[in-house]
């Protein structure tokens, strides 16, 4: 690896990158998948190998308790999951295992390592060696380490899963001597600006279509937790919560607010002067809070992570 950093010393770029800390769990058995999907809003039995899929775990009220990225790995699925919700998730997917079924759950955190390298298309091709026209629901193996690309705003964004004893030797062998780890506030400013959802946003206690999350959610798949009040609120159509992206004039913290004309304003993500916010039937284009305003955006593609 000395000639990939002698490369980086020469050509000095720098890539920044995250450090996810998220819950890392392992299904594996003939009926993994069968009883992973009863567990969660997205069909996952046709699921291809190194394929993943983004889907929600919600409560019996329909309320989002976590969010998974699932990913097939030839006979087993690796369930990445928020570590704030780390225990009540496994819990429900050890306790929901059938007595004849051939399911079996481990823990992987502390084992894993998911990081996210975002920069230029040009810095992104000295990270993956397979340059570009990458299907992003796909990803790659090479070297026992899962890569996947996808594309924010004009900015290539990759993300590993590897062993956790690889992680410094990965940083300095790809990322090279220059790179800039990221930190959480860093992160934050990365997800508001490309409408990405976390845990910060489900802790509230939503429905996914409050979070305009609803394409995560399949009704026609069979029982979930949650179907029935899902179903129940599609037929009624309107929303009266909504989630929406700020800027402020000043700097907010998250909390709950009352705007001048008497709104519920609870601000869940604040990174500074922007953030995410969710309001019930707002039709202003700014909301006064105390000497300042809040001018919103509507969100129109949103993602969890």
């Amino acid at each position: 690896m000395w000639l990939r950093s002698i490369v980086w010393l020469i050509n000095m770029e720098q890539c920044d990158y995250y450090i996810h800390q998220c819950s890392f769990t392992v299904a594996e058995g003939k009926d993994s998948i069968e009883h992973i999907n009863r567990l969660i809003t997205s069909n996952i039995k046709s699921i291809s190998n190194l394929e993943s899929v983004e889907t929600l775990i919600c409560n019996a009220n329909g309320r989002i308790t976590d969010s998974l990225q699932i990913l097939r790995i030839e006979e087993q699925m690796l369930l990445l999951g928020n570590s704030e919700a780390t225990e009540n998730t496994r819990k429900l997917i050890v306790s929901g295992i059938h007595w004849n079924e051939d399911v079996r759950i481990m823990n992987g955190d502390g084992v894993l390592s998911k990081i996210t390298i975002i920069g230029s298309e040009e810095k992104m091709q000295k990270v993956t060696p397979w340059g570009t026209g990458i299907n992003e629901n796909k990803w790659r193996n090479l070297d026992e380490k899962y890569f996947k690309k996808t594309t924010h705003k004009g900015k290539s964004r990759i993300d590993v899963i590897l062993k956790n004893s690889e992680v410094e030797e990965f940083i300095n062998d790809y990322l090279g001597p220059y790179s800039n780890k990221l930190r959480r506030e860093d992160w934050n400013e990365i997800r508001i600006e490309n409408g990405i959802l976390s845990f910060e946003e489900y802790e509230h206690n939503l429905l996914p279509s409050e979070l305009g999350l609803d394409k995560f959610v399949d009704l026609k798949k069979g029982c979930y937790p949650g179907q029935e009040i899902h179903a129940r609120l599609e037929s009624r159509g309107k929303l009266k919560r909504k989630i929406k992206k700020f800027n402020s004039e000043k700097i907010i913290q998250s909390g709950k607010y009352s705007s001048e004309n008497g709104k519920k304003i609870n601000i869940t993500t604040s990174n500074g002067k922007t953030g995410f916010f969710i309001v019930n039937n707002l039709e202003e284009e700014t909301i006064k809070i105390d000497d300042f305003l809040l001018r919103y955006e509507e969100l129109d593609t949103i993602k969890i992570c």
